[in-house]
């Protein structure tokens, strides 16, 4: 079964743009197709099932949009059993005798449902269907937890072949129903297929947009020398008046070379006098007590 889940979304994507009335007109064209793998019914009982949100047509190769005028339900179906039983057929999870009883039985096994269009600027009822199509597999306003009686409980919709609208198990039971339909690690419940794949949206062609012209940057005005008026604020020295004449200064260069900054500190006087180094360290010697251990140092005697 996880084989088939595999393979039916790939399969029903490559057969929805075939499922279109207009087949010998529309066979060029790629729609893009959002695939959703469902594996819960309204119970929470083991129903696979696949929901598609597609275009409504589909791209040439030459860039032209063409319209699907009718989406053929029974068509869609017929193709979708086709091509899946051919695939499990093909990687030997069926037999051909399984195959001939499935396709000449009474009762197609599988169904289609076309749903309504949906016009592209109801932007809310596009969200709204997105958002069905990768819902939870349960309603936790739908679960009730019996303590007294060690029971769980799921209320749903009236479901039509069980003829009843809720599940009554055991914990454990319950659990074991829930863990059916996590997904195998690495297994993707949502498939983008046609022009919605990766490949063929990285195989575009970007429209070539026109240079948008970038206005020329203002020139940068000269930072104002506002330092020298905050150390004045501080200090109450200007740093910018000649101790010598009292004239103005101007700056002529910043230097950041700490050597260049050190030579002319020497040349001038103004260098700050080396640190003093530190007293040498005295070597203190640990003897042990009563000759034990260590004994006395040669030179103490």
């Amino acid at each position: 079964m996880a084989g088939a889940l595999r393979q039916a979304p790939r399969r029903t994507a490559a057969g929805g743009g075939e499922g279109a009335a207009e087949l010998p007109a529309l066979r060029a064209a790629r729609p893009g197709v959002v695939v959703s793998v469902s594996t819960a019914g309204d119970l929470l009982q083991w129903h696979p099932h696949l929901h598609l949100l597609t275009t409504d047509g589909g791209r040439t190769g030459d860039g032209a949009w063409r319209q699907f005028e009718a989406w053929d339900g029974p068509r869609l179906m017929a193709l979708f059993r086709e091509r899946l039983l051919a695939r499990l057929l093909e990687a030997r999870a069926i037999s051909k005798e399984l195959v001939a009883k499935l396709v000449g039985w009474r009762h197609p096994g599988f169904s289609a449902h076309v749903g309504e269009r949906i016009a592209h600027e109801d932007k809310q009822r596009l969200e709204d269907t997105a958002a069905y199509l990768v819902r939870n597999p349960l309603s936790l306003k739908k679960l009730v937890y019996l303590d007294g009686q060690q029971a769980v409980l799921y209320r749903s919709k009236l479901n039509p072949f069980l003829g009843r609208n809720f599940e009554a198990m055991e914990p454990l039971e319950w659990l074991a129903r829930m863990s059916d339909h996590i997904p195998d690690r690495g297994q993707h419940r949502t498939l983008f297929y046609g022009a919605y794949a990766n490949r063929v949206r990285g195989q575009r062609q970007p429209a070539k947009a026109e240079p948008i012209p970038v206005p020329a940057e203002p020139p940068r005005k000269r930072g104002s020398a506002s330092w020298a008026r905050l150390i004045a604020k501080v200090y109450e020295v200007d740093p910018l008046v000649c101790r010598r004449c009292g004239k103005r200064m101007s700056i002529v260069a910043f230097l950041t070379d700490a050597f260049a900054i050190r030579k002319i500190l020497d040349h001038l006087g103004l260098s700050t006098p080396e640190a003093e180094k530190p007293p040498p360290q005295r070597e203190v010697l640990r003897v042990a007590e009563h000759g034990l251990g260590w004994g006395v140092p040669t030179h103490w005697e």
